[in-house]
């Protein structure tokens, strides 16, 4: 098959193009422009492993004629699939609402239009998020029939999209993901405070979300479905209990240093789903567990890990600052357990 991927070069976008590539695919990504001088590192090792079945074009997804233009440059054969993830996320999503309209909604809806005007259109395999659902404090346990209540700028965007997809008359399949993790990520980030320590996550691994929608391109009984996207109960935990993993991993001990004062109250998502194992059973997509995503920040870690015991005095008044929820008092400089 012929895949065009959108937003290739994010985290899930690059599991994505790996998983096509091993699967002996075509693909095609696009981009924004600037992409092609931050990512160059990344474009190299996609480069490497294509063996000439990798091709880049450079563009706005807002701009219709961009798109046309790098789908007309694949050839007569044409593209089988999109693969669509480009988006913009949280928290510039939420600092610039009227961007994530254009590029989220906007983006989406020329796709569509340019869709429409093939004589055999391809799939759209649209990334959608758990988010979508809202705040799940009170009842963690998710499913593809619950009531959507988005809650913030990106999950209302993302169901804009899904909406024009089920009116399009398009073949689409949606993957709403759980909390995708990467040991690429670091946990020092003012976000790491906007989820509530009581959180249910049920993550799913980058390279099994990658393989998700791989999958999803390809098998026919699908078109028209929507599918929650987790790692199943290997990979269900609470956030505090996460926070503990991480802060060990850098040698900070467990993550009682902060307090839950210092996290938001609610207004967020994620959860556990109830029928991720049905998106398991068609797509054959997990391989990776909590405890191997765990292992692998350790790994990451282990050099910095016995610096961080050494600094941790230090250190973890600084992640406690960080915090926009932390009260008016300088918790950073109270006498909390360090």
């Amino acid at each position: 098959m012929r895949i065009l991927v959108t937003g290739g070069f994010g985290n899930v976008g690059t599991s994505v193009i790996g998983a096509l590539l091993a699967k002996g695919h075509e693909v095609f990504i696009f981009e924004q422009p600037s992409a092609r001088s931050k990512k160059q590192k990344r474009t190299r090792e996609l480069l490497k492993n294509a063996h000439n079945r990798l091709g880049i074009f450079y563009g706005d997804i807002t701009d219709k004629k961009s798109i046309q233009d790098a789908i007309g440059s694949v050839g007569d054969r044409g593209i089988d699939a999109i693969v669509h993830l480009a988006a913009i996320i949280p928290p510039l999503s939420n600092q610039k609402p009227n961007l994530a309209e254009e590029i989220n909604v906007g983006g989406t809806n020329n796709i569509i239009e340019i869709c429409k005007n093939f004589t055999s259109p391809p799939r759209i395999v649209f990334a959608s998020s758990v988010s979508i659902y809202g705040d799940r404090l009170v009842n963690p346990w998710i499913s593809t029939t619950d009531p959507l209540n988005p809650n913030d700028t990106y999950s209302v965007t993302k169901n804009k999209c899904e909406i024009l997809l089920r009116e399009s008359d398009l073949p689409w399949v949606v993957l709403r993901l759980s909390y995708v993790v990467s040991s690429d990520w670091l946990p020092f980030d003012p976000m790491l405070f906007d989820v509530p320590p009581s959180t249910h996550f049920e993550v799913v691994h980058t390279e099994d979300a990658g393989r998700a929608f791989a999958m999803a391109c390809s098998l026919s009984n699908i078109e028209g479905h929507t599918f929650n996207i987790g790692g199943g109960p290997a990979c269900r935990t609470t956030y505090r209990a996460y926070l503990d993993r991480l802060m060990r991993a850098f040698g900070l001990g467990n993550s009682s240093f902060l307090p839950d004062e210092l996290f938001a109250k609610g207004d967020f998502h994620c959860g556990w789903f109830t029928d991720s194992e049905e998106a398991e059973m068609l797509l054959h997509f997990r391989s990776k567990s909590l405890e191997d995503y765990y292992s692998e920040v350790e790994w990451r870690t282990r050099f910095i890990r016995p610096l961080g015991s050494i600094a941790a005095m230090a250190v973890k008044p600084w992640i406690r600052s960080l915090s926009p929820y932390r009260a008016k008092a300088d918790l950073a400089h109270s006498p909390l357990a360090v």
